[in-house]
């Protein structure tokens, strides 16, 4: 049999054994357990059973640290959330009154101008949210067909018998009574020409730029919850280029970067 450890020479062991080794070296507990079992030594025997419980009190007060650093944790994350919903839904108000402002203007004729501008802008200002993709869709539908029933009633040779209207459409509507003179839509002014072809362009592209920032955001979120931070990362900066005050991306993009400790890096760079 195994002889037992003299009190003096344990002592001093456990003593340079650190804290945080006593309480993780694999078989400690097994150890602790067969020298108790049989110890020929009284006085190891218990100094073996007070470091069995100070490691356990060690463990049992880590676990409350951990835990109240996890419930700290949650309660800030949640009142930040309440806080970027306030102001999400401050962004959303806001935008929603500027569409109802472009659709007031592109149903008349006489602020054409100013509803295109109006559109271009909404278009570039509109925030990117996990759950209003279907919002800014339906919206831009019917901003389109409002514009299409103005120009339908003032200018049908504009869509010369179609039953929607597109982005040239819209942008010729800015410069129709200064530019347009016939059916074929035919403009005297090539530099006129050419403004209302880079504001359908622009038009198409913002509208096109939406949609992928909607599927950025998407897939960025799922890739977060599956734990492949750095890959949401790259989504978040993304949908961050186009709408940067976008409140849902920056919470991820953060808690996304105290994950991989990119945040850590970043201040450190700082």
């Amino acid at each position: 049999m195994r002889a037992a450890l003299p009190a003096a020479a344990l002592a001093a062991l456990l003593t340079a054994l650190p804290a945080a080794a006593a309480e993780t070296a694999p078989g400690l507990a097994q150890l602790i357990d067969g020298v108790l079992a049989a110890p020929a030594d009284p006085k190891a025997r218990a100094l073996l059973r007070e470091a069995a419980v100070a490691a356990a009190e060690r463990q049992k007060a880590a676990a409350l640290l951990e835990k109240k650093a996890l419930l700290a944790g949650a309660e800030r994350d949640r009142k930040l959330l309440l806080e970027l919903r306030a102001v999400r839904e401050a962004r959303m108000r806001a935008w929603e009154r500027d569409f109802a402002t472009v659709c007031s203007f592109a149903g008349q004729a006489d602020t054409a101008g100013e509803a295109v501008a109006a559109y271009e802008r909404l278009l570039n200002e509109t925030p990117v949210y996990s759950d209003n993709r279907e919002q800014v869709k339906a919206a831009g539908e019917k901003i389109k067909s409002v514009f299409y029933e103005t120009i339908k009633r003032e200018f049908p040779y504009l869509v010369q018998g179609r039953t929607q209207t597109n982005e040239r459409d819209i942008a010729a509507l800015m410069f129709t009574r200064a530019s347009v003179r016939d059916d074929n839509v035919r403009y005297l002014d090539t530099s006129v020409t050419q403004r209302i072809l880079d504001i359908a362009a622009r038009l198409r592209r913002v509208e096109g730029e939406l949609g992928r920032q909607h599927v950025n955001l998407t897939e960025g979120l799922e890739l977060y919850a599956k734990k492949r931070y750095a890959e949401a990362l790259d989504l978040f900066a993304k949908v961050l280029s186009f709408d940067s005050e976008n409140e849902e991306a920056l919470f991820y993009r953060a808690r996304a970067e105290e994950e991989t400790g990119a945040g850590v890096l970043n201040e450190e760079k700082r």
